[in-house]
């Protein structure tokens, strides 16, 4: 009895199904899709710029480029083709539309793996500068032999950390050498990594001053002051530090003093 009640609710829910297509037309079919994906792309989307992303990494690391491809294939791409290929009369539609959702979430996880793995792990302090660094540029045998602090790497925006050159003269040439034939630099090595705050007195010395961004525009001024009047840094001594990215660079600021880092602005440093 149970199984033949199974069967009669598998039966009924196939009927449903086929009555509901039955009942669309392809505007109507294309309209569905559409709302459905622009969900899944809006959750895509908290994901990205709230957890692997934040801001001002999103644009500085071009975030927002390869956003845009994941959500025209998964909101645009996925849709169209449902509005080309609608026909309620069709003996395949079940299996058309459900090739679709496959190929469309294949293409989202395929989307998001690639957006995971670029995404920003380290932001390092290198001689006079920060670079941020993704998941994919880190050197797999340098994490491996550095210490355990910094794996696994981060998931929730990136760490601030710093790098110092090595000791050993020949490791600094053959990482000099390497990098220049495109390999890994000092920011790519972990197991160069110190706390940031173990270096902050050297970023003291070594930050900019803040007149520099300031100088250099309007649009700059005012995002200097509309900074310094939201961090209530009017009494602080701060400066700045360019941060190299992939896509942007941008702009740290940092109290004098300390060396700590107080935020970002989206300045593109000279």
């Amino acid at each position: 009895m149970p199984m033949l009640l199974r069967a009669r609710l598998a039966r009924d829910v196939l009927d449903g199904t086929r009555m509901t297509l039955q009942s669309l037309n392809r505007w109507k079919a294309f309209g569905l899709h559409l709302a459905i994906s622009a969900v899944i792309a809006a959750a895509m989307v908290v994901l990205v710029v709230a957890l692997w992303y934040p801001p001002p990494y999103f644009v500085a690391m071009g975030g927002a480029m390869l956003l845009r491809l994941v959500i025209g294939v998964d909101v645009v791409v996925g849709p169209l083709i449902t509005l080309f290929i609608f026909d309620p009369a069709k003996p395949s539609l079940k299996y058309d539309l459900s090739a679709i959702a496959v190929l469309q979430l294949a293409a989202l996880a395929y989307g998001g793996y690639v957006m995971f793995e670029a995404r920003p792990v380290y932001t390092v302090f290198v001689e006079d500068r920060l670079h941020t660094v993704p998941a994919n540029s880190i050197d797999a045998d340098s994490l491996a032999r550095g210490s355990s602090e910094w794996r696994p790497l981060p998931l929730l925006g990136p760490r601030i950390v710093a790098a110092r050159k090595p000791k050993d003269p020949q490791e600094v040439v053959k990482i000099t050498i390497g990098a220049l034939a495109g390999g890994p630099d000092i920011q790519h090595l972990p197991h160069l990594y110190v706390p940031y705050s173990t270096v902050q007195a050297d970023v003291a010395r070594v930050v900019r001053p803040m007149v520099m961004l300031a100088q250099r525009g309007k649009e700059s001024a005012d995002q200097v002051n509309e900074f310094i009047k939201a961090h209530d840094a009017g009494g602080r001594s701060l400066g700045f530090l360019p941060v190299q990215a992939r896509n942007q660079d941008f702009t740290a600021i940092v109290d004098r003093k300390t060396g700590e880092i107080i935020g970002f602005l989206p300045i593109t440093p000279q």
